[in-house]
């Protein structure tokens, strides 16, 4: 329960940006990738943005004090500091939050960046509410495939599968799903609206209704082990359990 108040506050410190997000038709053709720390101020404001755009991404995780992917991102950047955005459908590289969210709203958006795009004393505060969780590595070993998460930036409950899959260091695709209709809006068994909840067609809360038969975030899909889980709590004892302290002698420790 502390764990869920203090991440509570910690997108309230944001005002609860990443929540709302705008419709798109359809992805970019190769996946986009960030190299991230969940925990870390100037990576919060671009995956706020990315949630907004309604943009999939590849997350590779840069936890301190484990291997992650951090040997890669210096070889792409001639550093070790994130974030760290890639875009295989034109090539283009870009360090800096403020470059990549600008970038994502030139490339993706109207053009014209948010109110408070940056606003790091804001997201310095997040981090500290969260008193350093999603920054510091644990003991495990890598899968195959990368998993996929469905989330977006401002939920409370996704924050918190996001801050054990970055400490964890393992990759995935970042399916989000921010908020496009009144209908979206709070708990699954309390949305507004009359009749059956209805998500904007082909987007992802759409895919996940197809595929779960219902819309609640996080969700959580293994493809090594066709493992799929509703519930922050069930989704990072999964992890632990699969990828963590108890399963370094399955795999390749990181």
């Amino acid at each position: 329960m502390i764990q869920l108040v203090s991440s509570l506050l910690a997108s309230t410190a944001r005002q609860w940006r990443g929540t709302s997000a705008l419709i798109r038709d359809e992805q970019p053709h190769a996946m986009l990738t960030l190299y991230d720390m969940e925990g870390c101020p100037y990576c919060r404001p671009v995956r706020e943005a990315l949630t907004e755009l309604d943009l999939d991404v590849l997350i590779k995780p840069c936890p301190k004090g484990q291997a992650g992917y951090w040997d890669e991102l210096e070889q792409l950047s001639g550093t070790r500091r994130v974030p760290f955005f890639v875009d295989p459908n034109n090539g283009h590289q870009v360090t800096e939050s403020k470059a990549i969210i600008a970038y994502l709203h030139t490339q993706y958006g109207k053009g014209q960046l948010p109110r408070s795009s940056e606003s790091l004393k804001l997201s310095q505060l997040a981090s500290a509410l969260r008193l350093a969780k999603g920054t510091c590595g644990r003991p495990s070993w890598a899968p195959q495939t990368p998993l996929e998460l469905y989330s977006f930036e401002s939920s409370p409950f996704s924050r918190l599968v996001r801050e054990r899959l970055t400490e964890l260091g393992l990759a995935y695709v970042l399916r989000n799903c921010g908020k496009q209709q009144l209908s979206d809006a709070g708990l699954p068994w309390l949305r507004p609206g009359k009749g059956p909840y209805r998500p904007v067609p082909g987007t992802n809360r759409a895919r996940l209704m197809k595929q779960t038969g219902k819309v609640q975030l996080p969700y959580l899909y293994d493809p090594n082990t066709h493992t799929g889980l509703f519930e922050s709590s069930d989704i990072i004892r999964y992890l632990q359990q699969q990828y963590g302290d108890a399963s370094t002698q399955q795999g390749t420790a990181q």
